[in-house]
């Protein structure tokens, strides 16, 4: 287990985001099919934490916006090979039924057949830039099959959101995460790419230096938190 000892359930909830604050875009909201969330659900319940919040994806995007936040950028991933055309087409739904309200990112497997392919066919129709994670899809961000993603972001302009930080580590990956990411490495994907907007989430757990390091160095370099 990941942390069983989050304190998910006991923490009080308010009715809205406090008054006074600007505007608020919440930019990293997974959202999926049911019969992915549910396996969501299933391996969090056995490998890390309880999930708090069960919702369908219309609920979660409703729930956030009924309590004040003003845009929502929503994400999923691919956690194998032949689905991701089915959950772009599932994230330009949602987009249009909250048209203005919610930017979709695209999903792609690294190194399935016609990726390149399935992320222009995203992009074409609408999804605003890629989400990719390290983890679950067992990449590793310098490999060659990254390649025609990262330049197909570049040429279209797209950014990618790549959760290339070396944590959480689990043994319920089918991969080592800090044999794959490495902030030595996204830097590589950095040099490679110059016009490439890359931004990597939750501030590049556990290599927190190094990646303030990388973001003053780079541009094209942003962190979530």
């Amino acid at each position: 287990m990941l942390n069983p000892t989050l304190p998910y359930f006991d923490e009080p909830e308010g009715d809205s985001l406090p008054l006074g604050l600007p505007r608020v875009i919440d930019a990293h909201v997974h959202i999926f099919p049911d019969w992915i969330f549910s396996a969501v659900h299933k391996w969090f319940d056995e490998n890390a934490w309880k999930i708090r919040y069960r919702m369908s994806s219309e609920e979660i995007v409703r729930y956030l916006l009924n309590r004040g936040v003003s845009h929502i950028v929503a994400l999923q991933y691919a956690h194998k090979p032949g689905i991701a055309r089915q959950l772009n087409e599932y994230m330009v739904d949602i987009c249009k039924k909250f048209a203005g309200q919610v930017t979709g990112l695209a999903t792609v497997y690294p190194g399935e057949k016609d990726a390149r392919l399935i992320l222009q066919e995203a992009f074409d129709n609408g999804l605003r830039g890629l989400k990719l994670h390290a983890h679950v899809q067992c990449f590793d961000p310098t490999d060659p099959s990254m390649t025609p993603l990262l330049d197909c972001c570049q040429v279209n302009g797209m950014p990618v959101l790549m959760h290339v930080s070396r944590e959480p580590k689990s043994e319920a990956y089918g991969c080592d995460p800090y044999q794959l990411c490495s902030a030595d490495k996204l830097e590589r994907v950095l040099t490679s790419f110059p016009d490439l907007k890359v931004c990597v989430p939750h501030l590049g757990v556990d290599e927190f230096d190094s990646y303030r390091m990388l973001i003053e160095k780079y541009d094209t370099l942003w962190l979530d938190t």
